[in-house]
Parts: C-alpha cells; sequence; structure tokens
C-alpha cells in the first residue's frame, strides 16, 4: 500500500511529559496533515534517531545540538518546533539548521524570519478536547466569571494586580482563585470543572500576552476577557477576534454591566456572544492545521525529492 510518507515528531520524554500543551500540538495541530504521525519519546537526546523529514520539539534549546548534527550529516528537511520562549528571548542560532520553524509567542520581530510560523500554544489536557454537545450555555452558567492563577513572578504581574483591583473596586461577582504558591493551584479537574461553568474567563497576560489561559476559557466555552495587544490584533495572530478586549481593567465593570441583571434579554446576548466566540475558536483551530499542513507538506516535499 502507498500513501503520504509519514511525519515523525521527536520529543524529549520528560518534555512530553510535561508540557501541558503537548496534546493539543498532536491531536490538533497535526490532525490533519493527511499523513500518518509517529510520534518518538527518547530519554536521552543522543538517542534521537536522525530522519529525513522530522519534527523535534524542543524546549527552549535542547534540540540546537541535533539540528546542527543533523544540518552537519545532510539529513533534509528538518523542522523544529520551539516551545517555551515566552519572551522572545531565547538563542534563535539553531533556527539556522532547520527547514521550518514553528513557535508558540507571537513577536512580530521574529514572525519576520520567513522559515518561522506562529502557532498557539493551545489548551491544557484536563480542559479539553470539549465535547461541544456538552458544554453549557453561557445563560446556564453560574459563576459570572472566573480567574486562577499566580499574582507573583510573571512578567506582566502588574496587568493581574490591575484586574483584580478592577474586580474589587467594581465589586463585581467573579471567582478569583488568587494563588502564592504552589500547593494553593487548583487542579487539573477543579479548575476545568469552574471555568466549564463561568460565564465569562479573566485572561490577563502571564509572561506573555499569549497564555494558555485563553485556549482554556475558549475550549471551556467561556467567553474571553483580555487586553488588547500587538499579539491579539495582528494578522499573522489572533487577528481581533470576537470577543471583549479592553485598553485596561479598569473598563471591565463597563464591559460587564450590560450582562448583569440576569434578565432574558441580557443572557440572550450572552449566549450570542459565546456562540461567535465558539464559531471563531473552531474555525481558527481548522485554519492553523491547514496552514501547518501546507507548511509540512512543502518541507517534505523537498525531502522525499
Amino acid at each position: 500500500m502507498t500513501g503520504q510518507s509519514p511525519l515523525t515528531v521527536i520529543w524529549r520524554r520528560r518534555t512530553l511529559d510535561l508540557v501541558p500543551e503537548s496534546y493539543f500540538i498532536g491531536q490538533v495541530l497535526l490532525a490533519d496533515l493527511g499523513r500518518p504521525v509517529r510520534t518518538v519519546a527518547v530519554e536521552q537526546l543522543t538517542d534521537a534517531p536522525f530522519i529525513p523529514g522530522a519534527l523535534v520539539v524542543s524546549m527552549k534549546t535542547e534540540f540546537a545540538g541535533y539540528l546542527a548534527e543533523a544540518h552537519r550529516r545532510g539529513v533534509r528537511g528538518q523542522m523544529l518546533f520551539h516551545l517555551g520562549d515566552e519572551h522572545g528571548a531565547d538563542d534563535r542560532s539553531f533556527y539556522e539548521d532547520a527547514d521550518l520553524v514553528l513557535r508558540n509567542y507571537w513577536f512580530d520581530r521574529i514572525q519576520a524570519d520567513p522559515k518561522v510560523m506562529w502557532v498557539p500554544n493551545g489548551y491544557a489536557l484536563g480542559v479539553g478536547p470539549a465535547a461541544p454537545g456538552q458544554r453549557l450555555r453561557a445563560s446556564q452558567r453560574s459563576s459570572p466569571g472566573f480567574f486562577a492563577g499566580a499574582m507573583a513572578m510573571r512578567t506582566l504581574s502588574g496587568e493581574r494586580e490591575r484586574m483584580r483591583a478592577a474586580v474589587e473596586a467594581a465589586g463585581l461577582p467573579f471567582q478569583l482563585h488568587l494563588t502564592a504558591t504552589s500547593r494553593d493551584r487548583l487542579g487539573p479537574s477543579a479548575y476545568a470543572a469552574r471555568l466549564a461553568d463561568a460565564r465569562f474567563a479573566l485572561v490577563p497576560g502571564g509572561n506573555s500576552p499569549e497564555t494558555i489561559r485563553l485556549y482554556d476559557a475558549l475550549e471551556a466555552g467561556a467567553v474571553p476577557v483580555t487586553l488588547r495587544s500587538a499579539f491579539i490584533e495582528a494578522a499573522g495572530a489572533l487577528d481581533r477576534p470576537p470577543f471583549p478586549m479592553l485598553d485596561d481593567w479598569d473598563q471591565l465593570a463597563a464591559v460587564y454591566e450590560p450582562f448583569a441583571d440576569g434578565s432574558f434579554a441580557s443572557l440572550a446576548m450572552l449566549d450570542a456572544l459565546q456562540d461567535r466566540g465558539l464559531a471563531w475558536w473552531e474555525a481558527f483551530k481548522r485554519r492553523q492545521q491547514a496552514r501547518l499542513r501546507g507548511a509540512i507538506d512543502a518541507v517534505m516535499a523537498r525531502a522525499d525529492a
């Protein structure tokens, strides 16, 4: 039997086990390639096989040496998925040894490189994949709004503080699960349950404006509320999605006010807002799959030639 040659995706096993978006990468981004996908998880980087047309998933620069050696050996069609560079400050010189670079965390100066393709970092396993028919309508949810996360040791901690201040100053009925240590964190199931019962999800930045909380909210069917940023508005990234965007968190009360009274009209408006967000999210995932399929096909065609 003949068919498209498989794509081999090579991970360090420890990275595959630890990163919360690994399922999203394998089962969403790479789910519609039109070819089989073989996942290889190596214990040591020295065990990674050299295969034409392979995609290595590198946390920070862990696969830099592998790509340099593949280049030295003349292995064709090497692709890199660069994880974890939230500040856009990692050494990126090893991009030279790849024919295609996929990465989370959108930065205009990095996307200017024609071999670099931004892809979303996606929801965490435990939050998704959500069965569409089991998502509560926004009007059926009991929590007006929800956020869970650390308030310190983040580049954008000040943004989170302003979010909390805005909620408290306006007396908004939102659940804020604010954590100081890892012991205070909600587990995956409790986090997913609260998010799935929230009408709005507050999405301040973490170390970057792009945060997994945004994709968690979208997959769970909560309406995200976030600040405007180049990432949110850029045509090559989110391109102004149809959910509330603020210039500052002090606008939160005014954005929430039309939905606060629980009237039939406000609940209908809320459901319509949720529907627009969910429709955008499903179309967005399909667009990412199509973009990725085209890029990988082009590299593998050169590798197979």
